[in-house]
This record gives C-alpha cells, structure tokens and sequence, in this order.
C-alpha cells in the first residue's frame, strides 16, 4: 500500500507540475489544449485517409478483375462452374438419447429433426470389386500436351510479374500520400 500511495504521488507530481510552471513565455508548460490536436490537422488526416481509401478501393478493383480474367484466359478453373447441389442430411435424438441420421424424415418426428445441407466435397470415384476380390483402378484421365503446359506457365508468369509491378505502383502511390 505504502508504493501504491508513493506511485500515486509521483503521478500527480509528474503531470500536474508541469501544468502550473512557467515556460520561456510565461504561459505553463503543459497545458490540456496542447495534448489535443488542432481542427486542421485532423482535417488534414481525414482528407488524406479518404484518398488512400479510394485509391486503393479503384486499384484492387482492378487488379481483382485482372486476375479473374487471368484465371478464365488460361482456363484454371473447370469448365463446370455452377452451383453444385447440396445433400440434405436429417438428424434427430431418439428417446434413448441415441442420434440418427437420414436421407429422409421419418414420421411423426418433425418439431425435432435437423436438417443439414451438405456440398459434396472431395469426392472419389469408387473401384470395381471383382468377384475375386482385385479392385480395379478407374480409368485414368489424360494428361495435357506439355507443351501447351509450358507455354501458359510462362505466360502466367509474365502476367504475375506484371501484377507485382502494379502492385509496387499501388504501394508507390500510397506511401505518397
């Protein structure tokens, strides 16, 4: 208690002194008007924040399409790109506390069934079994000409390339500000 009471003290010394002494011009030190900046500056720092933010809101916009349309010309993502179904999973707790789950709601359950709606994901097609027991491999897909695959690597690199010295650009533009 005895250096809580001392570090109160030194505190109060510490920034009500220099609120009373006299400066070179006779006004105190320290007084509460200067530790809030003036009007100006803040106006200046809002002005100047608004810039940067639209700068970068109109060049992100555009490096976002950039890139979109870079991923569309060399055909990255697949040909199929719509909404894919979902799976709806049911579930509920019988009376015995134990969970079920169905493709299906079962009657009379209704008030208490979840319901789940689940993306297939990550799915493989399934091998053949044999009456003798082999699995057998589906067929594999076919490999690309590698050398179209050379040539989109290399123009993709280009295209990289060309982003990072827009983004440089962007940053140039910004640290200006």
């Amino acid at each position: 208690m005895k250096y809580a009471y001392m570090l109160g003290i030194l505190l109060l010394v510490g920034v009500g002194l220099p609120m009373i002494l006299p400066g070179p011009g006779g006004e105190p030190i320290i007084s509460p008007k200067s530790w809030l900046p003036d009007q100006q500056a803040l106006e200046n720092a809002r002005q100047q924040g608004q810039r940067a933010l639209q700068t970068f809101n109109a060049t992100s916009q555009k490096s976002a399409e950039q890139f979109e349309n870079l991923i569309k010309s060399n055909r990255l993502l697949p040909e199929k790109q719509g909404i894919e179904p979902t799976t709806e999973v049911f579930t509920w707790q019988d009376g015995e506390g134990n969970w079920h789950f169905s493709d299906s709601v079962p009657e009379g359950l209704h008030t208490s069934v979840r319901i789940h709606r689940v993306k297939p994901l990550n799915t493989v097609p399934a091998t053949q079994v044999s009456k003798s027991g082999e699995a057998q491999q589906p067929p594999a897909t076919q490999r690309q000409d590698k050398s179209g695959a050379d040539k989109r690597i290399s123009q993709l690199l280009k295209e990289v390339e060309a982003l990072q010295e827009k983004s440089r650009t962007r940053q140039h533009v910004l640290d200006n500000l």
